[in-house]
């Protein structure tokens, strides 16, 4: 879960997909690994200094107990730096926070907007409806993340949340319309996605502090009014679930719409409609960004590179060994 939900993430493909060709998209990717890897230096330093301090000899004057380890980089901050770290400290970590939960924000209202609201939704969406649709999207996005945060007292939980959605939710998509977009339309999507979500929701979550709906095999009920957890792998089979559910309702739809029952005054997502297939292929970004553009000429440079090379080395050992034979 952790290594197919961190790939497809909008923050990784927007640098990627900007990048001014393939071999400048493959080289951020295989430094941004080590790049993350030094980046996680700094927090477990912090994590082991206060594991390791004494707070009772501080002026925090009391045991560090499991329930309070959360605050490890504010106790660090607070007890263990001069005033003048301390204050720049809290203020960069506010500032980094905010900026990416303002870019996520934005970031996430403009992808729904986008990709759901007008092209799935609402093709003929005028700009002031996307204004529109976008200010309630980020009205609405403000408000669960603030529920959340209110609510959820691990921000480890949290991380662990998103890749488990990433990995249901988006990464059958990313899988499915990179390596087989011909075997995937909008009702496959759709209806994947939003089963796969239920199937989710339905299997509890105890970061969240909700019990199960949907039980598993070998499921762990809780104690003492906490949330029971699950001990079967359901997160690959809610993300097998949305694999086969698109690939199938796909298959079902083409042939529907090949015998004539899903015609252009039933298809609600405008899948099959002319002007939908015209522009199928112009309204996908990733078909139109730089780095697959540059990935594609390289394949096809090297299909005619080994072409000719293997016609000019066939043409020149042929007259090499004819003139050499007619020699000899």
């Amino acid at each position: 879960m952790m290594m197919c939900g961190g790939i497809p993430w909008q923050a990784y493909f927007q640098r990627v997909l900007s990048s001014r060709n393939a071999t400048v998209a493959r080289t951020l990717s295989v430094f941004a690994g080590f790049g993350c890897f030094c980046a996680a230096i700094p927090a477990v330093v912090v994590g082991v200094i206060t594991l390791n301090t004494d707070w009772e000899n501080t002026k925090y004057d009391k045991a560090l107990t499991e329930g309070n380890y959360k605050l490890a980089v504010p106790l660090c901050l607070n007890y263990l730096c001069p005033p003048v770290v301390t204050f720049i400290g809290l203020g960069a970590v506010s500032a980094a926070v905010m900026s990416s939960t303002d870019s996520s924000i934005l970031g996430v209202s403009c992808m729904f907007t986008r990709n759901v609201f007008q092209r799935v939704f609402y093709p003929k969406a005028t700009d002031k409806h996307m204004m529109w649709a976008l200010r309630g999207t980020i009205f609405f996005n403000t408000s669960v993340a603030m529920i959340i945060a209110i609510t959820v007292k691990s921000v480890y939980g949290l991380y662990l949340i998103c890749s488990d959605l990433v990995f249901v939710l988006l990464f059958p998509h990313l899988v499915l319309v990179i390596h087989f977009p011909h075997l995937i339309n909008r009702y496959g999507m759709v209806l994947g996605f939003s089963i796969a979500l239920l199937f989710r929701a339905l299997s509890g979550e105890p970061v969240l502090g909700y019990d199960a709906i949907l039980k598993f095999p070998g499921y762990a009920e809780g104690v003492d009014g906490m949330p029971g957890h699950q001990k079967f792998p359901f997160r690959i089979v809610c993300m097998l679930v949305h694999l086969l559910i698109g690939l199938g309702v796909t298959q079902l739809t083409n042939y529907l719409h090949q015998q004539g029952y899903l015609t252009d005054e039933v298809d609600v997502l405008k899948e099959y409609s002319s002007e939908s297939n015209t522009n199928k292929n112009k309204d996908l970004v990733i078909e139109n960004s730089y780095p697959i553009t540059e990935l594609r000429k390289e394949a096809a440079n090297g299909v005619t590179n080994g072409v000719t090379n293997g016609s000019a080395n066939g043409n020149m050992n042929g007259h090499g060994n004819g003139y050499k034979n007619g020699h000899c």
